[in-house]
């Protein structure tokens, strides 16, 4: 935050209330802001107290007082001033995983196009219900939204850690978001889905065997359903098996589409089997307004799906890494592969720079990450695709995410991560491979209530805390086998599979830096907060 507000030099800032403490953190070092709005109620005394002692000349209001000031009678309306195509819509500034966040500028026509590619890649109506929980500064979340006010959606407002009727931050006895709005639409970033996924099977371990036995039936029988072609399990075992759990977010759930990162086949089917819905995969980024790829309700195939009409994609060559266009000729390929490139009006304009303090670095992203190719401008995602012979486009490696072992191959970081998450006893992991090494290690965030189970099923002391858990060999040693298993599960190469993992005892959250708001793990915050355990994962091994 205090990044962007000192880059745009913004006079005015809206936020919620909560984030009072934030916006006194930063003030001192934030001279352009003039005006605080709070949202969500008015700050208290003491709140404005301790920001006013920072920046006496801060004017501080509450939206409410705001909208009333300009209410009054003989208030003088400002003329409205419609933007013109090429003017700013938004400065939305990207996750920062990996470094300093950058300020994507998108214009309005950008946002026009991608909606009208989004529009037309749906069947939704006016009577739809669409469930808004990821933040607005996430380009998915501002594009579903637009679209859904677009076309006349009704729109709920909740949270990742309330979603469910099991969410972290409910209160006793309260809700879940999703069972109470009872939505027909949802996107999901696949960190939440995975969440979702393990609050299913947490609830089904806590069942009667009998319960735990027409699960895996029903699942079963939905994953036959899956590989011919199908949306969820049959007739029957719906009825018997699936309904309470549709029932989990709100029982009406008609298509949901996941974005922001890989989404594993496995979690597909699983979320496809016991929802009874389609789960599609769209790709876009914050430079291209959200817009990219999205799969056709109808296909079940895994893809990140067929490109948008309001793009272009075209795939540019990666000698490094060995992806070629020319890979469609080899037998053992048969696909034209190579770093992804979206071209056409939904490219934002470039990174913003502050004209008084010029930013060599941004200056030259500018210049190597948008390209004109035919009169078409491209921007250079760092991502490896390739697309299929139906026109579909798989996402396969990212430049950034694939490191180079000792021996010279070559391990994609977030796929791992994915194979890793498919075990019970994870809730979040980390790959880390170092190019002086022949292996790559891990850092798992424990599942909690699947790693008590294993603690109470082992005969472990229920006095024992869960730092002394998580800190134990044996629970260690439990986690592993189970990774390695999922890994070696969805055909990883032997140098993929971590030799070594370390359980977190703390989980990681945006409150803690250690993911974006869109639950992206920040790779440098996390390696540096655990370097010890690390290092000492990589003693005795080349």
């Amino acid at each position: 935050m205090k990044h962007g507000v000192k880059q745009t030099r913004a006079p005015i800032v809206f936020a919620d209330a909560k984030l009072m403490g934030c916006i006194t953190a930063i003030a001192p070092d934030a001279p352009d802001i003039k005006v605080l709005v709070t949202m969500g109620g008015a700050a208290s005394e003491a709140q404005k107290a301790a920001l006013l002692k920072a920046r006496p000349e801060l004017l501080i209001l509450d939206l409410e007082a705001l909208v009333a000031e300009g209410s009054k009678a003989g208030t003088v309306m400002a003329p409205p001033t419609p933007p013109s195509t090429s003017d700013t819509a938004v400065i939305m500034y990207t996750s920062g995983t990996t470094g300093a966040p950058k300020g994507v500028v998108i214009p309005h026509s950008a946002v026009c196009a991608s909606m009208t590619g989004l529009k037309d890649a749906g069947r939704f109506v006016p009577e739809d219900v669409y469930l808004a929980y990821l933040p607005l500064a996430h380009i998915m979340e501002m594009a579903a939204e637009c679209v859904m006010f677009a076309i006349g959606c009704s729109v709920g407002y909740g949270t990742p850690q309330t979603l469910t009727d099991s969410g972290l931050k409910l209160a006793k006895g309260v809700r879940g978001d999703a069972p109470t709005l009872q939505p027909t639409f949802m996107v999901f970033a696949p960190t939440v889905l995975d969440r979702v996924r393990q609050a299913v099977q947490a609830k089904v371990a806590a069942a009667s065997s009998l319960s735990q036995s027409l699960f895996a039936m029903g699942l079963e029988a939905g994953y036959r359903e899956f590989e011919a072609g199908r949306v969820g399990a049959p007739a029957f075992w719906n009825a018997l098996v699936f309904k309470k759990v549709q029932g989990l977010i709100g029982g009406r759930v008609k298509v949901m589409i996941s974005g922001s990162a890989p989404l594993s086949r496995d979690t597909q089917r699983f979320a496809q089997t016991v929802f009874g819905c389609p789960l599609r995969q769209g790709y876009g980024l914050t430079e291209t307004c959200s817009a990219g790829t999205i799969s056709a309700f109808s296909d079940n195939s895994w893809s990140a799906g067929r490109v948008l009409t309001c793009c272009k994609v075209k795939l540019l060559d990666w000698e490094e890494g060995g992806y070629r266009t020319s890979d469609e000729q080899k037998a053992d390929i048969g696909m034209p592969r190579g770093e992804i490139l979206i071209g056409g009006p939904v490219v934002a304009a470039g990174y913003f720079i502050d004209p008084e303090t010029p930013d060599a670095e941004l200056a030259a992203k500018n210049e190597s990450e948008f390209s004109v190719h035919d009169g078409v401008r491209y921007f250079h995602t760092g991502d490896i695709g390739q697309m299929t012979k139906d026109g579909c486009l798989q996402i396969i490696d990212r430049k950034k995410d694939l490191v180079k072992l000792q021996m010279g191959e070559y391990v994609a970081l977030s796929k791992v991560e994915n194979a890793m998450k498919q075990c019970p006893l994870v809730d979040n992991a980390l790959c880390h491979a170092d190019s002086s090494k022949s292996c790559c290690v891990g850092l798992v965030v424990p599942s909690h209530p699947a790693l008590l189970a294993w603690a109470k099923q082992a005969g472990r002391p229920e006095s024992e805390s869960w730092a002394a858990l998580c800190a134990s060999p044996e629970a260690t040693a439990a986690v592993l086998a189970g990774v390695q298993a999922a890994c070696k599960k969805v055909g990883l190469a032997a140098f993929e599979v971590p030799a070594a993992i370390a359980l977190v005892d703390d989980p990681w959250t945006p409150e803690n830096d250690c993911t974006t708001a869109a639950m992206k793990l920040k790779r440098q915050v996390i390696t540096k907060k655990h370097a010890a355990p690390l290092a000492e994962l990589y003693k005795g091994r080349a």
